[in-house]
């Protein structure tokens, strides 16, 4: 009897050590974003994989994610980040800018991450990128706007105007378009702008700019990449080429992109968030960018243009040679015909 109260009492002295590490609850992370569409998918994708992959964080045995789309829809992205502070997730995941500023403004205590934020300083979400401070910090897309600008104009020597969508609402894409207003300066283009307020006007915006111009350019704007294939589908009748700033949605009807691979920005964001659950203070992470470009071409669109595909490789392929002696890493690529 004795060596059974013995052993009883070895067995709850054992239990009340182990029992606290064993019943804690899992890292609740909260995950939103302003839209559903390929790029943001993508980041979010990326840090899911890169979490489990790289960190040990599994979904079901030691982390718990509440993925939320604000669809569009800034009220909707503050609703979903006060949801979060009142559920009192353990860390913020914001993919975009609209989604960022709802997190920043619904709290300063739960750590945020933000992933896809072009400029984090203009949007009021960091003091400065190298000391971001509060409780934020994350990686930037920061888009090369001027050397997307520089290759329509490689390409496409004779154009004279360039269009572009963005939705004047969006922070970043206010940013992205002052850029490419100087981009176009710089190499004798003219820029005509549309502004869109919702998905529902991107497709008569592109109908009606598409007669205007010898080229479109949409940088990384929420609003029209979500109805990308309207203004796809506009340029490629008129026999324009449509030339992006994300990748990830070339395969929606344009002739190329020069960006990121926003699967990898969020995997370079999830080393961020593994130092943030560590105990590391966001404020105190200096800001990252989105490193590497990615130039995906489209054969199909190329098709419809009328181009020889032969003789746009070798354009692209010298253009990779051009970029690499300035020291820019530029990986092309071809869709699948």
């Amino acid at each position: 009897m004795k060596k059974f109260a013995l052993f009883a009492l070895v067995f709850l002295f054992m239990a009340m050590i182990v029992s606290p590490a064993m019943s804690q609850d899992k890292v609740k992370i909260g995950i939103m974003q302003i839209v559903d569409h390929p790029a943001l998918n993508a980041v979010r994708d990326g840090l899911i994989d890169a979490l489990k992959e790289e960190f040990g964080y599994v979904e079901g045995e030691n982390i718990e994610y509440d993925i939320q789309s604000a669809q569009g829809d800034v009220a909707t992205a503050n609703t979903i980040a006060r949801k979060f502070v009142a559920e009192k997730v353990d860390l913020i995941v914001s993919i975009a800018t609209p989604t960022s500023q709802a997190a920043a403004n619904a709290t300063k205590e739960i750590p945020i991450v933000f992933s896809a934020v072009t400029d984090p300083v203009s949007a009021g979400l960091v003091e400065s990128l190298e000391h971001p401070g509060g409780n934020i910090t994350g990686v930037s897309d920061m888009t090369p706007v001027d050397k997307q600008i520089e290759l329509i104009k490689y390409l496409f020597k004779d154009a004279k105007r360039v269009g572009t969508l963005y939705n004047a609402g969006e922070v970043n894409s206010v940013v992205t378009n002052e850029m490419a207003k100087e981009a176009c300066a710089a190499n004798g283009l003219e820029l005509l702008e549309a502004t869109v307020a919702s998905t529902a006007d991107v497709a008569m915006a592109a109908q009606t700019l598409v007669r205007k111009v010898d080229a479109v350019y949409v940088s990384t704007d929420n609003t029209v990449v979500s109805a990308l294939d309207a203004v796809a589908k506009a340029c490629n009748e008129a026999k324009v080429p449509l030339v992006l700033a994300d990748p990830t949605t070339v395969e929606k009807g344009a002739l190329l992109a020069l960006g990121f691979d926003y699967y990898l920005h969020g995997r370079q964001t999830a080393a961020i968030v593994a130092r943030v659950l560590k105990g590391e203070n966001p404020g105190d992470i200096p800001v990252q960018f989105a490193q590497k470009l990615v130039l995906l071409v489209n054969p199909e669109t190329a098709k419809v243009l009328g181009m020889n595909i032969d003789e746009l490789r070798a354009q692209l392929e010298q253009y990779v040679r051009d970029m690499e002696e300035k020291g820019v890493e530029v990986n092309l690529q071809f869709l699948s015909e």
